[in-house]
């Protein structure tokens, strides 16, 4: 049977082949929420009692899937029947069952699955319009945002269980590390990705000098994997070389947090006055319908979705790669380390060149990164420091060189921006889309067109970008 379908995917033209994925796809998510709805059921019913101890073991003996299989269609099941909104939006395809799974995290932590019913509507919009990586990474900062305590818990088990170790194993190094805290891997992992790039550039030269007429059409020396292990040797030796007692130079780390979450790290912990009312200096927290006092241990983040379920979508508390942190490690590096403030509303400093610099350079192009982590095409997951800062609307026809026009896009889908004439919108939440010249927007299946913006609303980010600590 595969063999005939092989055989008529072959036949299909390459437009043909991503519409039948696409569908695929869709049929797919639906099916998976027909089976979550069946597993829902038959455990409400209790029918694996029959002939099993648990439904697990029901599913393992009717299915013959893995345990990692089962358990994911189980927690899928669970979060489904209790919240029927997100089983309606993954049957109707608006996004993927991974999608789904990233919102059960909240549902399966019993310190904050309370709050789910209060935001899942917002989240069931956000998944719909953001990347899988880009909604993982949010539902990773909500947590980190709701489950402060937790979420440090974790942090310093992980700095507490750090280790590392270099051996020989019959001759070859095996070189293992794990642990520490989010800083200094973004210190590591920008130092390496330093020595990545000098021997990528090392290989550029060394073609160009072999190849000078055509170097393009010819392969790269060395291999990605094999630059990478070059480059580790090159920062060992690096280190090694030295002097004494000189530490190689650091790297900036930039870490992007909101103003509201600045006051609530600080408040936390004792150095500026909090603000609203309390009982043994904790804050009073009351249900917006009934005026019941809540759980004291709710964060400001928490009291505040009581009262606008999008209150999540203005924090921010990430390096400027994307990586989530807990706002206790920004705190740090406000007290420890140099901090650089970038305001980029009116109230402070604003990149912003006009119509008379060309080019993205030096701040302006080093602000206009802090908008994403990488290349914004969809698809593309080029990180944004390697990307070319682009004029959205062209700076030959008036286009400014700030923030409200910047766009970080790597070469290839800079050159393809232009040649197929694409431009960059903004929904109401400032999220970017590329759209073709016919208007219509490039959308991964599933999603339904998103509401843009009549101007551009990269304002929403002025408003909420505060503060640029680098530690």
């Amino acid at each position: 049977m595969f063999e005939a379908v092989l055989d008529t995917v072959v036949g299909m033209t390459d437009a043909e082949i991503t519409e039948a994925l696409r569908a695929n796809e869709l049929a797919a998510r639906s099916a998976a929420a027909e089976r979550a709805a069946l597993i829902a059921v038959a455990e409400n019913r209790g029918i694996y009692r029959i002939t099993h101890r648990s439904s697990a073991g029901w599913l393992r003996s009717e299915l013959d899937c893995g345990d990692g299989t089962i358990g994911r269609d189980r927690a899928l099941a669970r979060l489904l029947d209790a919240h029927p909104s997100i089983g309606d939006a993954l049957a109707a395809g608006r996004f993927s069952t991974d999608h789904a799974l990233q919102i059960g995290r909240i549902f399966q932590n019993p310190r904050i699955a309370n709050l789910l019913g209060t935001i899942v509507d917002v989240l069931v919009e956000l998944a719909e319009h953001r990347s899988y990586a880009e909604f993982r990474g949010d539902i990773d900062a909500l947590i980190e945002q709701l489950d402060t305590d937790g979420a440090f818990a974790d942090l310093a088990d992980a700095v507490e269980s750090r280790d590392a170790r270099v051996v020989d194993l019959n001759g070859e190094v095996v070189i293992e590390a794990s642990g520490g805290d989010p800083i200094q891997a973004a210190q590591l992992v920008a130092v390496f990705e330093a020595f990545v790039e000098a021997e990528y550039r090392r290989d550029l030269a060394q073609r160009r000098a072999e190849h000078p007429d055509d170097p393009e059409q010819w392969p790269l020396p060395r291999t990605a994997g094999q630059r990478r292990f070059d480059a580790l040797i090159a920062m060992v030796a690096a280190a090694a070389a030295s002097p004494d007692g000189r530490a190689l130079p650091e790297p900036t780390v930039a870490i992007i947090i909101d103003d509201h979450s600045t006051h609530e790290v600080l408040t936390h912990a004792g150095i500026t006055l909090p603000s609203g009312d309390m009982i043994d200096d904790q804050p009073i927290i009351a249900d917006p319908d009934t005026g019941e006092q809540l759980d004291a241990a709710l964060n400001g983040l928490a009291e505040a979705l009581l009262d606008d379920p999008e209150a999540f979508l203005e924090r921010r508390c990430e390096t400027s790669t994307g990586s989530k942190i807990h706002p206790m490690i920004a705190l740090r590096a406000l007290l420890t380390g140099h901090v650089r403030r970038v305001v980029v509303d009116s109230n402070g400093h604003v990149i912003d060149y006009g119509t008379k610099q060309r080019l993205f350079t030096g701040p302006a192009r080093q602000a206009a990164l802090l908008l994403a982590s990488t290349c914004i095409y969809p698809g593309c997951r080029l990180p944004a420091r390697m990307c070319q800062v682009d004029h959205n609307e062209p700076w030959s026809t008036g286009g400014p060189t700030d923030q409200t026009n910047a766009v970080p896009l790597c070469g290839v889908h800079n050159r393809i921006k232009h040649r197929d004439g694409l431009t960059i919108v903004h929904d109401d939440h400032g999220r970017p889309h590329t759209q073709r010249p016919d208007g219509t927007i490039i959308l991964p299946v599933g999603e339904r067109p998103p509401d843009i913006a009549p101007t551009n609303p990269i304002d929403y980010i002025r408003l909420h970008l505060k503060q640029l600590p680098a530690a």
